[in-house]
Order: C-alpha cells, then sequence, then structure tokens
C-alpha cells in the first residue's frame, strides 16, 4: 500500500470531496518544471481546456470515476465540473493555477515587456503561505496602522467591520485581550469571507476555514477534535490538533455557522471562552492567540421579503437593514453563543459605485488595461445583487482573464511594447485586440 499522503477538499459548486494526491515539495516542483517545459515546446495552439483537464487528470484520485460520473450529467457539462474540480485543486496547489504558470511564462521567459504585477502578487501569496507559523504577529501601532490601510485598500464598503476589527486587534496587541470573536452577517458576497483571508495572511499567515454546512448533524463535529474512543479513526489526529502544533494563532473562519448542528455550538462555547479545546486523544489544544470569525446570511430573507423601496435614503435603509438583521440573529442564535462574540458585525450590500471600485481592484491582478468601456461591461454583465461580488470575480476569471491566458500560452504579446493587453467588447464579448507573436529566436 501507498504511504503517500492524501488530501480531501471540498468542492461546493459540485457537492462532492475530492481526493487529491499528496506531492512532495520536489514532486511538486518536478511536475511543475516539467510542465512549463511542455507549454514552451509546444507549437500547437494550447487550449484553456485541455489545461484545466490535464491539472484534474494528474491530481485527482480515481479521476475515470470523476469523469464517468459527470460526462452525462443533466444538472452541470463535463467542462463546467472540470472547471469546479479544477478550482479546488489549484486551491490546494497554487503554482498550478493557469494564472501563475502563465504569468512565470510571461515574466521570465517570452513575454518580458508585460506587466509583472500580477506575478508578484501570486507569489507574494505563496510567500505569506510558505511563512505561516513564524508568528507574523501585529505587536505594535505601526503594524497595524499598516494593516489598516492594507485594508482599506483591498476592501470595498464595509468600514464599520474594518473599524471593529483594528479595535479587537489594537486590545490583542497591548496585551489587554487575547483571542478574539465576531459574527460577520450580511448578504453574500460583499467581503465576509475576503476579510477574513487578508486578515489570516496579515496577522499571523495562518488562515483556515470551515464549512459549518458539513457540520450539520450531531457527529460531524469529531472531524474537529477527532472520533470518541472506540469509533472508527480514534487513533487519527484530528484536524484542530494538527493547526495546533503549528501555531496558536489563527484566523479560523466558519462559514454560514447558522447551518451547524447545536452540538458543533455547544463545543465552540469552550473554545470561545478561554482560546483552548480539549481532542479525542485528551489533549489540550492551544488557541489562546487565535480570532475566531462566524460569518452568517441571518435575517436577509426577511429583508427579501419586506422591500424597502426607493423613496428612502440609503442611510435610513442601511439602518432597518442593520436593524432586521440583528433582530433575526438574537433570534436564531443562543444568548450563550452571543455572549461569547465579541462583535456582531453587519455588512452592507454594495452600491453600483463600490462595485465598479472592485471591479477596477480585482482587474490589477492582470495585465490587462483597465478601461472604462471594460468596467462598465463587467459590472453590468457580472454584478448581481443576489451574489454580490464574488459573482463579479468568477465573471472576470471566465470572460476576461482565460481570453489573457489564452495570449500567453499561444506566445502572443502587445503591439508596440505596451506593457498590458488591450481589450476591446464586440458584440458583448470581451476580444484582445493589437497583439502579435512572439519570435523565441530575436529575444
Amino acid at each position: 500500500m501507498s504511504n503517500k499522503k492524501t488530501y480531501r477538499v471540498v468542492c461546493p459548486e459540485l457537492d462532492l470531496v475530492l481526493f487529491v494526491k499528496g506531492y512532495t515539495l520536489g514532486e511538486e516542483q518536478k511536475l511543475y518544471n516539467s510542465l512549463r517545459a511542455r507549454i514552451l515546446k509546444e507549437d500547437k495552439p494550447i487550449k484553456i481546456e485541455d489545461y484545466k483537464t490535464f491539472i484534474v487528470k494528474k491530481f485527482m484520485i480515481d479521476v475515470d470515476a470523476f469523469f464517468g460520473l459527470f460526462e452525462d450529467s443533466d444538472s452541470m457539462g463535463l467542462r463546467d465540473s472540470v472547471d469546479a474540480a479544477y478550482d479546488a485543486i489549484v486551491g490546494l496547489y497554487p503554482p498550478f493555477a493557469l494564472e501563475f504558470i502563465c504569468q512565470d511564462l510571461n515574466t521570465d521567459t517570452f513575454l518580458s515587456g508585460v506587466e509583472r504585477k500580477f506575478l508578484k502578487h501570486i507569489k507574494d501569496q505563496m510567500h505569506i503561505k510558505t511563512e505561516a507559523g513564524l508568528n507574523v504577529s501585529l505587536s505594535g501601532i505601526e503594524d497595524i496602522n499598516n494593516l489598516e490601510e492594507y485594508f482599506k485598500d483591498n476592501i470595498i464598503g464595509q468600514r464599520k467591520a474594518l473599524d471593529a476589527i483594528i479595535k479587537s486587534l489594537k486590545l490583542m496587541a497591548s496585551g489587554l485581550s487575547g483571542h478574539s470573536s465576531f459574527l460577520f452577517v450580511g448578504p453574500t458576497g460583499v467581503g465576509k469571507t475576503q476579510v477574513g483571508k487578508l486578515l489570516g495572511e496579515r496577522f499571523s499567515g495562518n488562515f483556515y476555514k470551515i464549512n459549518c454546512a458539513e457540520y450539520a448533524g450531531g457527529h460531524e463535529y469529531a472531524k474537529l477534535i477527532g472520533s470518541p474512543p472506540g469509533y472508527v479513526g480514534h487513533t487519527d489526529k484530528s484536524l484542530l490538533a494538527e493547526k495546533a502544533e503549528q501555531s496558536n494563532q489563527w484566523v479560523f473562519l466558519f462559514d454560514e455557522i447558522e447551518k451547524a448542528h447545536h452540538k458543533l455550538y455547544d463545543f465552540l462555547l469552550s473554545l470561545l471562552d478561554d482560546g483552548t479545546c480539549t481532542d479525542n486523544m485528551g489533549q489540550v489544544l492551544d488557541f489562546t492567540e487565535s480570532i475566531f470569525i462566524f460569518t452568517s446570511n441571518q435575517g436577509i430573507g426577511e429583508i427579501n421579503r419586506n422591500p424597502m423601496g426607493f423613496d428612502r435614503s440609503q442611510d435610513i435603509k442601511q439602518d432597518v437593514t442593520d436593524s432586521i438583521i440583528r433582530n433575526s440573529v438574537k433570534k436564531h442564535f443562543s444568548p450563550e453563543f452571543l455572549n461569547r462574540i465579541d462583535d456582531t458585525v453587519v455588512f452592507n450590500s454594495l452600491t453600483k459605485g463600490e462595485v465598479k471600485k472592485i471591479a477596477e481592484l480585482q482587474l490589477e491582478e492582470l495585465p490587462i488595461k483597465a478601461t472604462d468601456s471594460l468596467i462598465n461591461f463587467i459590472v453590468d454583465n457580472g454584478f448581481s445583487p443576489e451574489y454580490g461580488a464574488r459573482n463579479i470575480a468568477r465573471f472576470i476569471k471566465n470572460n476576461i482573464a482565460d481570453k489573457i491566458a489564452d495570449e500567453i500560452l499561444n506566445k502572443r504579446i502587445p503591439k508596440k511594447g505596451n506593457p498590458y493587453y488591450l481589450p476591446r467588447i464586440v458584440r458583448g464579448e470581451v476580444k484582445i485586440i493589437d497583439t502579435q507573436k512572439y519570435n523565441v529566436s530575436s529575444s
């Protein structure tokens, strides 16, 4: 039997847990270099769909069963299934993300004239993940002020949420508080999870998201602390035990906490009290310098059923929304749980102007000129009040980033030494214009 590690990766779009191969660092580097060289030598056009399929086949265990399951599916086509599996895999192995390998080729090989900011951004994120566990904590007012500026630059329209976090971090940095906890409530796609991710990157480099929909059953919270004695898996190390071994400084994000079984809430009471918990082996796990974030859509359904009309000012609308959400939160969550939360933060719905700023921010990570027509095209076609900014990111990825990747993979660069690719909206679709084939022999 192979001793290779197997990762279990949640793929929410397919409602599946994927079993992914656990490559060693050496194996991962060898595979990356091989793939990079293969792309460079390829003379024929490379299709993005082929690249994603290759990654899925290379990393997934029992890949034949996966393709057999979705090939004839009525609910989701094979291409969409591969896209979803690919996204889940590159979340675990970031260097194999299409945008990363394209920008690697772009910068270091044949597209030396194209802007390098995106590759630097990706490598910075990888550096943060690599440095996780090295106590990159916030220890002074300068660190906190820098974090506040970073939040302002990367989170749009959620000033109250950011103020609450900064206030708590100041208490932690001064030694007046240990662990902190927040309940983030608001519509989907307005930045609740993104705030947690950015905080994890800058607080300690340790971030972990827990999908509470997976803990709807009474027995499932054992995934966190291990199976009880006598049950299958009792001797296996629990998820939280692995995290505690790495550091006691984490940002844990419990997503959609309202979907969890009450037994998970009971377990959380101890964790929120003093930042510790006991696993199935009787070990006390230390998270005394961690931050616990819970996200919820509680109360949003009530607002959607009772629209407030357009005769109210934005401020009045937000005050009414806050009141409805907070009342709904009090009704749904127990006093014991809410009393252990340091702050309940209501996230605002996004205005169209804020969505434009988010689109501009996300385009900064791509080597493309962010024209007014492109930004308006993204907002008009990608923004949905129901899904918020998350749909903007998906739209950019599927309709713009993939087009740029296609140009890079097929060795086409902007003409006239332009640092960015130029977009044009043609019949409701983004086209990349004014490119030329890169002549490798002339480099």
